[in-house]
């Protein structure tokens, strides 16, 4: 599926001006859109492990048409995105970002609404 405008609209959007800093990823909570860092320890079909200093995250990022997210072992990235809802811990991204400063767009971002209420985690 090809993004519309307005979803490319509001990654840019977000990107620039819709987080205010960093989320360490235990610290991570609906329904904001977080910005988390660290390293890539993992990678899969469906996504990655990422882990900082307070723990890991597997974010899942699936691109269209197969197309494999370009990432490596041990890479450090930036990625912009929500916490799913529910039982397991997954970070949905929508933007991943290299230190090179090269941006991995993810073109089918799952939305996330305020009203969802989440169990704690374990």
């Amino acid at each position: 599926m090809k993004m519309s405008f307005l979803s490319v609209l509001a990654v840019v959007v977000l990107t620039l001006v819709g987080c205010a800093g960093t989320t360490p990823i235990k610290n991570l909570a609906l329904p904001p859109v977080s910005t988390i860092e660290g390293t890539v320890t993992q990678i899969d079909e469906g996504g990655f492990t990422l882990a900082d200093g307070s723990g890991s995250i597997f974010v899942r990022a699936m691109l269209p048409d197969n197309k494999k997210l370009g990432l490596s072992l041990d890479e450090k990235v930036k990625v912009f995105g929500n916490l799913q809802g529910g039982q397991k811990k997954i970070f949905d991204g929508y933007v991943i970002k290299k230190p090179s400063g090269e941006q991995i767009i993810v073109s089918n971002p799952t939305p996330h609404f305020g009203f969802i209420i989440q169990s704690s985690f374990q």
